[in-house]
């Protein structure tokens, strides 16, 4: 693999150093990171799970300079303020409601969002249909159809981990979780992987903590039903440009056969690329062709 901007020796350099903010959210702190110039009608970047804002660098550095990107810390995540007991997902549609209204308060905002991220911008999309200018979802495809009948082993096992919460995981060395990450994604550069294993921790006594809230993990008792995500989907009035790893399972695994054919159904001006050589981690395997998607995307509607 040939090696891209700011990359050498299987370490990568960033291109644009970032600006980091913070606000007091609905519910304690919110950490910003910007790049590029202020303005009034912001382009917000919303990672997945377990991710955090400045893991947008990589992508970021194929961006135009000139756009104005700011990279959302969702509460537990990264910088952002923990949460004293819990994280369910309407919660985040909440906070992104929040943030809308307060950094463009008079101008619908553009929204790029991977996995957790661009489901939430999705759902924000068609509730709030006139706050959105164009919308990027980056494999954001909710969470696969929870059977009726597995609903309350489901309940039990949330119970049943409340009593024994999740611990904080520590790596004695970077390395170690650039190579985890490596192996739970083959398509991911080492490079990148090392870069996200430093946004993504903080030095503690025996090493590396992830930053991420362990509770994340705790599964949740509330979960939205497939017909109800696609309510949302079909209230989306926006441009929107649905982005998907050509080696990515996750959109057929988190809505069945032909999902793209049922997708565009939902939504007829929807937009569909396939990224070659990516899977579900698409802004960090291959974020130049992303990148370029975008930027052909937002010319398009110019």
């Amino acid at each position: 693999m040939a090696m891209s901007v700011g990359e050498a020796a299987d370490e990568y350099l960033p291109r644009r150093a970032p600006r980091s903010s913070e606000l007091d959210g609905r519910e304690g702190r919110i950490a910003l990171t910007h790049w590029g110039p202020q303005d009034a009608s912001p382009i917000l970047l919303l990672h997945g799970w377990m991710d955090c804002g400045a893991g947008f660098q990589l992508l970021v550095d194929q961006l135009p300079d000139h756009w104005p990107l700011i990279a959302v810390d969702w509460p537990g995540y990264g910088r952002s303020a923990r949460r004293t007991d819990r994280y369910w997902f309407a919660d985040h549609v909440a906070e992104l409601d929040w943030l809308v209204n307060v950094l463009s308060p008079d101008r619908p905002v553009r929204l790029i969002g991977h996995s957790m991220g661009g489901t939430v911008a999705s759902i924000y999309a068609g509730v709030r249909p006139d706050r959105v200018a164009w919308l990027a979802n980056l494999e954001g495809f909710g969470m696969p159809e929870l059977p009726h009948a597995q609903f309350p082993s489901h309940v039990e096992s949330w119970l049943d981990a409340l009593k024994a919460p999740p611990s904080a995981r520590v790596y004695p060395q970077l390395e170690a979780l650039a190579l985890a990450l490596q192996r739970a994604n083959p398509r991911l550069p080492l490079a990148h992987a090392r870069y996200l294993a430093r946004a993504w921790t903080r030095a503690v006594d025996g090493g590396f903590e992830i930053l991420a809230d362990p509770r994340q993990q705790l599964p949740t008792p509330i979960r939205y039903a497939r017909a109800d995500l696609e309510a949302c989907w079909a209230r989306v009035r926006a441009p929107l440009l649905l982005l998907h790893g050509a080696e990515s399972e996750y959109m057929q695994r988190a809505i069945g056969p032909d999902a793209l054919r049922r997708l565009r159904a939902l939504m007829p001006t929807m937009r569909a690329q396939g990224i070659a050589a990516a899977g579900h981690l698409l802004p960090h395997e291959q974020p130049a062709p992303v990148a370029r998607a975008l930027v052909e995307f937002a010319a398009s509607l110019a």
